[in-house]
């Protein structure tokens, strides 16, 4: 069975990609996927809470126990986990969905091998999809996911600004050495009237256009935008994201 490897990315804080990547995990699963979600921002993410999830077991707890092996004179590529090992750092959402939930500990100047080791033995467990939560911006061990996997999902809103400093931002990925041809561009909000097109900002940025979802309800909810989620509301959003899906499978 192939793995889909699918790593949700922002060039920016507040790009909405998390919300994204919840959803998507959400929505291959509905669609009976064998699906897991990680929350790959190390020290700050916010998956484990959004989902209602416990605070252990987590993704931190298998990279501490990584780390310890490394320190122990081991190198990284050299390192094995059962599946058995693996999977007691999962949780079980009440959906069904698997999730590698939040690591409260980041590992600034080691995580890069730390992650290859995680992302390389994922691949030994019966998922079919994986989705990563990713950290927005640059850091060495974001750009060793960003290779590792099948497809990366750049997501944005598509105000002008935004995707202005997601060409700068792509830019300085292909100078670490990032190879970008299988990143597609992800629009999480309707464009406006005065907004450039979704079809023209892809086109500008180099990318295909994996799909264009509406604000996601809960966010508009919060920012006052909707004060009661309509069938209407939800229908809209889940229908956009099953095209996405299709679009990806």
């Amino acid at each position: 069975m192939a793995q889909k490897k699918i790593a949700v990315y922002g060039a920016r804080e507040g790009s909405g990609k998390t919300v994204v990547a919840r959803e998507l995990a959400g929505a291959f699963h509905l669609r009976g996927k064998k699906t897991l979600l990680v929350d790959m921002v190390l020290g700050e993410g916010q998956v484990t809470r959004a989902l209602g999830l416990s605070p252990e077991p987590n993704l931190g707890q298998w990279l501490q126990e990584i780390d310890r092996q490394i320190k122990s004179g081991q190198p990284y590529f050299e390192l094995h986990f059962s599946p058995e090992e693996i999977t007691s750092y999962i949780q079980r959402h009440y959906t069904g969905l698997d999730v590698l939930a939040t690591s409260p500990v980041d590992f600034p100047g080691q995580a890069a091998g730390m992650v290859e080791v995680v992302v390389t033995h994922l691949r030994s467990l019966p998922y079919e999809v994986v989705i990563f939560d990713t950290r927005s911006g640059i850091r060495e061990y974001i750009l060793r996911i960003l290779s590792m996997v099948d497809v990366v999902l750049l997501v944005e809103d598509g105000y002008h600004y935004h995707i202005q400093h997601v060409a700068e931002v792509l830019e300085r990925l292909r100078e670490a050495g990032v190879k970008t041809d299988h990143f597609q561009l992800v629009y999480n909000r309707m464009p406006s009237v005065v907004d450039e097109s979704p079809e023209e900002a892809a086109a500008d940025l180099g990318l295909p256009l994996a799909g264009v979802l509406p604000e996601h309800p809960e966010l508009r909810q919060q920012r006052g935008g909707i004060k009661i989620l309509s069938h209407e509301v939800v229908d809209h959003y889940t229908h956009a994201m099953d095209d996405l899906i299709v679009r990806l499978e």
